[in-house]
């Protein structure tokens, strides 16, 4: 399991599986994601220079799924999972702890649920 270490306005850090130091940098994911954009939607390089001043979108999220996650659009895609506790109360509470530091960072996700 992914453990977030830390989330900043450029990057979240997190300990992969192996107990390795990962970096995800969020220009890089909000990048693939207007080029996912640019190829699915057929856009011009002008339309999406517009795009990319409104839309800041970096990953999805589910927080209803079986484990809860958020997957960022990395390549491949990086999904961290949290864990569902017995105290349903502090898992919402760290959901929203998350969303709401990547939301103050200037980002956003795409809601799943």
């Amino acid at each position: 399991m992914k453990i977030i270490k830390n989330l900043s306005v450029d990057s979240l850090v997190y300990t992969d599986e192996n107990g390795r130091i990962n970096r995800i940098d969020f220009k890089q994911c909000h990048e693939n994601w207007i080029q996912y954009r640019i190829r699915t939607e057929n856009l011009t390089e002008e339309m999406a220079a517009e795009i990319r001043k409104t839309d800041f979108c970096i990953g999805q999220r589910d927080f209803t799924a079986s484990p809860p996650f958020i997957e960022f659009f990395t390549k491949p895609f990086t999904r961290i999972e949290f864990e569902i506790s017995a105290d349903e109360k502090d898992l919402q509470t760290e959901l929203s702890r998350w969303k709401r530091g990547i939301v103050s960072a200037g980002w956003t996700t795409i809601d799943l649920s």
